[in-house]
């Protein structure tokens, strides 16, 4: 505050001849320590009490209280209702006071010019007043008005005449306090610089991933809601905020730090998005400007908790102070500044400044140069960005550690700030910060997990697992297929359910059929020549038929796991092989009466081989891993785990007990239709085998062959496949239903916008409109790669896919002999 004369005083000695200016001199003096001390002291704006109510619509009542204006005067007010307001022209003396003869005012009364604008003004009247030409305040009057104090100050003449006698009596300051209303549009010239847009000092919220919800099927569509998690309005509204609030602090940040990047933080946003907006990083990106946020609100708090001030503007509101209007929502009061420069102050202004340094280098330095995966604990939920851990997409990590946290850098102590980057040489020397795994966890309630994204999911998994192992950590990690599952045939061999039970069954019926066809070679093998010295076959003949049985054993794998996914494939050979052996059969009793021993010993072996395919034990095998995988493979894509577990967040890492999720896409595990070339060429021996046998001429051959082939009784295995839509139905009923659909959609609209929220609205008919589509709905091209890991999300529960439920019984409940009398048995109750 600027004073005319606060550096020296007068001193009076006997017999001195005193002038006016020695008095005011003194006064002059006196008065402005006092304002002086209230301002450099105390602080300045509304202390206490003036709040504004209305005890009915067209009355207004101030409550007492105590102001001090930026000029150091102290203005105490008294409870008063008003009922009255009049049109008051504000004095010229106040608005432009002479002060040419009196210099050591021009420091106070050179501020009345600032109220030129509101001249003409409106004054608020009590019941009694005797105002002649007051009004009544109407209903709705303080409906777009301010109340403001304004201290008027004039400086008046002092004259005493007595007809024609008129003596110089000198002057008097008079102080006037008036309560008027001002049209909130007009007072922005009498707004507390800084203090003007509300708006600068309120906090930032993010917003959610994938709020409000909708199903992600593709990983395409994992990492579109991460490019569109942050809209342009939000950044656009954080960058004014940071802005604000670096202006209404400027004034008191130390010179030397660069502080530019906070006029217009937007432009190193939007670059940095749009670099990365197409990697896989994108997800960090979304992470950073959370951090930014945080880092935001973070100087919120500790502004509102320690406004202080030095040296303030005394011209911010030197004559006035706004109470504000309780109708309105941007309502505006002067607040109360405190002033000061004790020691303490100074280390607050030193943190502060901190705040605003580590501000500057998040916006300056992401960037992610390291793969490796690492687990670091930290807290989450309501804290500070200060008191957490520090991320891994920062480039400056060493300096950003000196400024993470004000309290640890005022206190040197930043050595103990835990962060990605913590085992880096010279980061720290404590072992509980380099290697904080090792160390008690309680202080923590998440883990950062981070080096993960782009590496192949499988490795991840594993390398998440060992650490988790190796530091008994306390949360599930799971990994999810984000891709469109729906009609096709998923890979059987990516169960992950326990087939022991089947493998049992498995390998004793493997068993049976290798041993019993081995057997069946053998035998072939030592009576080929008798076969073929009784024209009962060909020695070609033979060689391929023991060709076809030996590769029949081949395909019977020693695992069950490998063998399903070719089920189809060897049921068709088995099917085939049935009508083999029917052929075989038939030619060889075709035309005759008398069978040799040797013929019989062939029609047995073969029946034998044909009664295997018959008991079709591998079908029953197949049908109830089928069942089992068809009610299990579901819960490996992530659409389907989205529906059944609701609250899965993103925030780079897992709550402690809660289950990590990583999300990859993987399409290789759809099975391909074609058959396998080994089983191919297999059925196509087959094949040519059963077409070499004639019986008799062309169409008796196909008549006898028809037939027998009619009688194969393989009816087990009915394979269905998703048929496509029918064209011409599909047609037909969206024509004749189109009316049908929009008419309920109307009445959904209806119904629900008397129910629910507009946000709610819109989930509803979305999903409702989409329910009503007559052809599938067509998705975005799956453009993620494959098998890498692409997002993280965490669910702060475990995620159990089998839904066990754990009991919990309370009190004591195992059965002791004192619990039984001797009435409850008898000696029959043991003779079983």
């Amino acid at each position: 505050m600027k004073a005319f004369n606060n550096s020296k005083y007068p001193v009076f000695e006997a017999d001195q001849v005193l002038s006016q200016k020695h008095l005011n001199s003194v006064v002059s003096y006196l008065e402005e320590q006092d304002r002086l001390s209230r301002t450099g002291l105390l602080g300045m704006g509304i202390i206490c009490g003036l709040e504004i109510s209305h005890p009915q619509p067209n009355q207004i009542k101030i409550g007492c209280g105590t102001a001090v204006t930026s000029l150091g005067y102290e203005i105490n007010w008294e409870e008063k209702l008003f009922t009255f307001y009049h049109d008051l022209e504000l004095s010229a003396n106040f608005l432009g006071a002479n002060y040419s003869k009196e210099p050591f005012l021009e420091p106070m009364l050179k501020h009345g010019s600032k109220y030129q604008p509101f001249k003409n003004a409106i004054e608020l009247l009590e019941p009694t007043t005797t105002e002649p030409l007051k009004t009544a305040i109407p209903n709705g009057f303080f409906n777009d008005k301010v109340v403001v104090f304004i201290l008027e100050t004039a400086l008046i003449d002092e004259k005493n005449c007595v007809n024609t006698n008129c003596d110089d009596k000198g002057k008097r300051l008079e102080f006037t306090v008036r309560p008027l209303v001002i049209k909130n549009s007009d007072i922005a010239p009498l707004l507390l610089l800084g203090f003007d847009i509300k708006k600068a000092s309120q906090k930032l919220v993010a917003p959610r991933y994938n709020v409000p919800f909708k199903n992600l099927i593709t990983g395409q569509q994992v990492l579109d809601g991460f490019k569109n998690w942050y809209d342009d309005a939000f950044l656009t509204t954080l960058s004014n905020q940071i802005n604000a609030i670096y202006n209404t602090n400027k004034n008191i940040l130390k010179s030397t730090s660069d502080f530019s990047s906070l006029n217009n933080c937007k432009t190193q946003l939007v670059q940095i998005i749009n670099a990365n907006k197409d990697k896989l990083q994108i997800q960090y990106v979304c992470d950073w400007i959370s951090d930014i946020v945080s880092a935001y609100n973070e100087i919120v708090d500790f502004q509102n908790q320690n406004p202080t001030f030095c040296c303030f503007d005394e011209s911010q509101f030197p004559f006035h102070i706004i109470l504000g209007n309780v109708n309105l929502e941007n309502n505006f009061r002067t607040p109360f500044i405190k002033t000061g420069n004790t020691d303490k102050e100074i280390l607050l202004r030193n943190k502060l400044n901190i705040l605003f340094e580590r501000l500057v280098l998040l916006i300056k330095s992401w960037s992610i140069t390291d793969t490796v995966i690492r687990i670091t604990p930290t807290i989450y939920g309501n804290s500070p960005l200060s008191k957490k851990s520090i991320p891994y997409y920062y480039s400056n990590f060493f300096e950003l550690n000196k400024k993470w946290n004000p309290d640890k850098t005022v206190k040197n102590k930043t050595n103990e700030i835990l962060s990605y980057q913590s085992e880096k040489p010279n980061y720290t020397d404590l072992l509980w910060v380099k290697k904080p795994l090792l160390y008690d966890l309680e202080p923590y309630n998440f883990f950062r997990i981070e080096g993960h994204i782009g590496k192949n999911y499988l490795e991840v998994l594993t390398e998440l697992s060992s650490l988790k192992d190796t530091y008994n950590l306390p949360f599930k990690t799971i990994a999810l297929n984000a891709v469109d599952f729906v009609g096709k045939d998923v890979d059987i061999t990516k169960h992950q359910g326990d087939w022991s039970d089947l493998e049992v069954d498995y390998d004793l019926a493997r068993k049976k059929v290798y041993n019993i066809t081995e057997f069946v070679i053998n035998w072939i093998t030592s009576n080929k020549t008798e076969i073929i010295k009784q024209t009962i076959m060909t020695d070609a003949t033979i060689t391929s038929l023991k060709n076809i049985l030996t590769e029949v054993k081949t395909l019977l794998t020693d695992n069950l796991s490998e063998f399903l996914p070719n089920y189809k494939s060897f049921y068709e050979i088995f099917k085939n092989l049935n009508v083999l052996f029917l052929f075989h059969r038939f030619c060889l009793l075709w035309g005759k009466n008398n069978l040799s021993v040797l013929v019989e010993d062939l029609i047995d072996h073969l029946d034998q081989i044909n009664e295997l395919f018959l008991e079709d034990s591998f079908t029953v095998l197949y049908d109830e891993a089928l069942k089992r995988w068809n009610t299990s493979y579901k819960d490996l894509f992530l659409s389907s785990f989205l529906q059944k577990n609701k609250g899965m967040e993103h925030h780079a890492g897992v709550s402690v007990g809660g289950t990590f999720i990583l999300v990859y896409s993987d399409t290789s595990i759809f099975k391909p239709q074609q058959t396998a070339p080994k089983y191919q060429v297999l059925l196509n021996s087959i094949k040519n085998y059963t077409d070499s046998f004639s019986f008799g001429t062309v169409e008796e051959t196909k008549t006898i062959k028809d037939d027998l082939t009619k009688s194969v009784l393989f009816d087990k295995t009915k394979f269905s496949y998703s048929d496509s839509y029918d064209a011409n139905a599909l047609k037909d009923c969206k024509n004749e239903t189109e009316n049908l659909k929009a008419n309920l959609i109307k009445v959904a609209q209806q119904n629900l916008s008397a129910n629910y929220p507009a946000h709610l609205q819109e989930f509803f008919l979305a999903n409702i409109t989409n329910l009503f589509q007559f052809e599938p709905s067509i998705l975005v091209e799956n453009k993620a790669p494959q098998k890498v890991v692409l997002a993280d999300f965490f669910l702060p529960y475990i995620q159990n896919p089998e839904g066990n439920n754990i009991n919990i019984v309370i009190g004591n409940t195992e059965t002791v002999p004192t619990d039984f009398e001797k009435t409850d048995f008898n000696n029959d109750d043991f003779n079983t």
